[in-house]
């Protein structure tokens, strides 16, 4: 039986380390991603591995692996917890250092690539940004398939980092056990491997019709649009399909222009009665050379007050405003963690936990009721049907990638080394997305997505998300506000107290239960997409 005492003197000793080094290390990867130097990728892969190293300790590992073996018999609930949370920290961080060295680097040198790559159309280099425009709005097909093979161009360069950062981590992943990468990060995020996939099962046969029925309706607006009998992959509105196209005669733009999206984004957290201003004053939300071109929060560290960041490109667009909107409720999510709680449980229940307040928080920028009463755009109403749907097309699109990058992640760990992944990447966006492949296409489209290099095994999570949001929303609006959440501080107050102060101190299917009354499921998610 394990002594309390002996547990707590060795997390208290591991705190006052890992304290330092976790700060330290969040504050390099935060100038890597705001810079994209070299100076800086070469401090962010020490920083993160003098950080990570406190966790490859095998003695430190060997007790906490006892102890959690024998965690049923901790009396406290908080302690048995933090035993759980280590056991997943330490248990990803084992093995050969050098292995743990060389996947560092080669992480950094993958965000330096996709941070610093620019596609070239027309002998011009352009950002995502620019692409995304061209995607959007342009009706030159030549323009927009330059557009989108632009958007792929990364893939050449960075190929052969992806394949060895999938063999080094299927190594590790072995040598403690496991077939591989995927199945060992499924079980550290405390997921069963056979739930998520009859789950996913589950939502490719809820959305098989509706999502068909979708596609015909494409494919007629593309041969008005373009001419053409078919929708090919730079008809579509991006890079990886993951939105649905642009309603000609709604153009959510417009509700936007001559207003502020920063403004915008406090007047919603402001009306829940959650504070993100100290979050935008240490953010960096404009594009410029050098710096990442995606978008993501950052918490620096655990210390209260809890210094919370978030990077991204903005313009005054919906797609941006959905994306700080969806940023921002990871900052309101991880500055509201009860700062009384163990340091190794102040973060997010999970990462699904996490993504299911950014989904239902950036689902807003495009709903009829906030644009009214939020953004001040009372034309909106009489777009409310169009825009219903285009929510309920942006759903189906999303779940029918999400399941492309499930499926084909899968498959990139089960063999780095196979010489067909492009194919069998195509193969799986035409059977789940139905968008048929370029004629004799010989790059390497699928290693263009920034998430297989440095977010692996993590896609998943958002499908989670958006099955929590939907549970989170219901339950918010029948039992809480009695109406839209995002006009009420009660959402806020309850958010605060069911969702975001408990932190990690429970798991994180009790806490998706605790806080929705519903444990994980399907179905709020499919009768939402009506």
């Amino acid at each position: 039986m394990p002594v309390s005492s002996e547990i707590e003197s060795f997390i208290a000793s591991l705190e006052e380390r890992a304290a330092p080094l976790e700060r330290a290390a969040d504050e390099a990867w935060w100038r890597l991603e705001t810079t994209g130097t070299g100076e800086a990728r070469a401090e962010a892969v020490r920083a993160a591995r003098a950080h990570d190293e406190l966790f490859a300790d095998p003695a430190a590992f060997e007790k906490i692996v006892r102890w959690y073996g024998e965690r049923s018999s901790i009396e406290r609930p908080v302690l048995r917890r933090q035993v759980e949370v280590l056991h997943a920290e330490f248990a990803a961080r084992q093995g050969d250092r050098r292995l743990l060295g060389r996947v560092e680097e080669l992480e950094a040198e993958a965000g330096a690539i996709f941070g610093n790559h620019r596609g070239t159309v027309d002998g011009r280099k352009i950002g995502d940004n620019e692409i995304r425009q061209i995607l959007r709005f342009s009706e030159d097909e030549d323009e927009r398939r330059a557009a989108w093979e632009a958007s792929r161009s990364v893939g050449r360069e960075v190929e052969g980092v992806v394949r060895e950062l999938a063999r080094l981590r299927n190594r590790l992943a072995r040598e403690q056990g496991y077939e591989n990468h995927y199945e060992r990060a499924l079980r550290l995020q405390e997921i069963e491997p056979l739930w998520l996939e009859e789950t996913m099962r589950r939502l490719q046969e809820a959305t098989e019709a509706p999502f068909r029925r979708l596609r015909e309706k494409m494919d007629a607006e593309t041969r008005r649009r373009f001419g053409t009998g078919e929708t090919r992959p730079w008809h579509l509105p991006d890079p990886f399909f993951q939105e649905p196209p642009e309603d000609p005669d709604l153009d959510v733009d417009r509700y936007l222009q001559g207003r502020k999206i920063e403004e915008l984004a406090l007047a919603t957290y402001d009306a829940m009665g959650l504070d993100v201003r100290g979050v935008l004053a240490r953010s960096d939300l404009y594009e410029r050379p050098g710096k990442s071109q995606h978008a993501f929060c950052i918490s620096i560290g655990r210390e209260y007050p809890y210094d919370v960041r978030v990077l991204a490109n903005l313009r005054p667009d919906a797609y941006w405003m959905e994306t700080l909107l969806h940023e921002l409720g990871h900052a309101a999510y991880d500055r509201n963690i009860n700062p009384s709680l163990p340091y190794f449980l102040r973060s997010v229940a999970h990462t699904s936990t996490t993504e299911a307040i950014a989904l239902m928080m950036g689902a807003l920028a495009t709903e009829a009721g906030w644009l009214s009463s939020i953004a001040g755009a009372e034309e909106a109403v009489r777009d409310q049907k169009k825009l219903e749907e285009r929510e309920r097309a942006a759903r189906l699109v999303f779940v029918r990638w999400a399941l492309v990058m499930y499926r084909f992640e899968r498959e990139l760990y089960a063999d780095p080394d196979r010489d067909d992944l492009n194919e069998l990447w195509w193969d799986l966006v035409e059977e789940l997305q139905l968008v048929k492949r370029p004629e004799g296409r010989r790059e390497h489209d699928w290693a263009a997505k920034i998430h297989l290099a440095v977010s692996p095994v993590y896609y998943h999570n958002y499908v989670l998300g958006h099955l929590i949001a939907a549970q989170l929303r219901h339950h918010l609006e029948t039992y809480v506000t009695r109406g839209p959440f995002y006009e009420s501080r009660s959402a806020g107050l309850y958010l605060v107290e069911a969702l975001f102060g408990p932190g990690a101190r429970e798991s994180w299917r009790a806490t998706v239960e605790r806080a929705t009354g519903e444990p994980p499921d399907t179905t709020r998610f499919v009768e939402a997409l009506g």
